[in-house]
């Protein structure tokens, strides 16, 4: 059996009439009646949407197989996996995301080695500084309570965290997008 005839077939097998196909399908009633006919055949991009209209495999459709090989009416062709977030992005930009986006968290973690470097060298240059300062326990109460020293913590806390974060970001996104 032909496309054409198993367009046909299908078609009135589900109580369509060729506007309501047309409609379906998004092409005119014309071209419907000449797919029909034979005297054209249908988009490739159309292909898939007669079979999911048709709740057949796009398989059987293109075969030779008679209408009795088909599969029951039960059968819904296999969704395609959702869009990721690379998928949605446009054209270069969305191609260079999937597939150099784990550079991303390279860029975390040297971004993060900066602020750990930063922070660990701003506790050491204070610590050093103050370590000879004892104005008569002066001094002491400064070593404990320098707030440069305290702020140095905290970055170089922030940089390990980053770091830490931007190698499972490279390491997740290596995995997702790679083919």
């Amino acid at each position: 059996m032909k496309l054409s005839e198993k367009i046909c077939y299908c078609r009135k097998k589900a109580g369509l009439s060729q506007e309501a196909l047309a409609e379906q399908i998004g092409v005119s009633r014309q071209a419907i009646s000449k797919w029909e006919t034979g005297e054209s055949s249908p988009e490739v991009s159309k292909l898939p949407l007669l079979a999911q209209v048709f709740h057949v495999s796009l398989d059987w459709l293109l075969s030779e197989a008679e209408p009795e090989d088909a599969p029951q009416p039960g059968y819904a062709p296999p969704t395609p996996p959702p869009p990721t977030w690379a998928d949605q992005l446009p054209g270069l930009i969305g191609t260079l995301a999937r597939r150099y986006g784990w550079l991303a968290g390279i860029y975390l973690v040297l971004v993060g080695a900066g602020f750990a470097l930063v922070g660990g060298l701003a506790r050491a240059a204070t610590a050093r500084m103050f370590s000879f300062a004892d104005f008569n326990g002066f001094g002491q109460s400064l070593i404990r309570n320098n707030p440069v020293a305290l702020f140095g913590t905290v970055i170089l806390v922030v940089g390990i965290i980053l770091m830490v974060a931007g190698v499972i970001l490279a390491v997740f996104l290596k995995r997702r997008f790679k083919k």
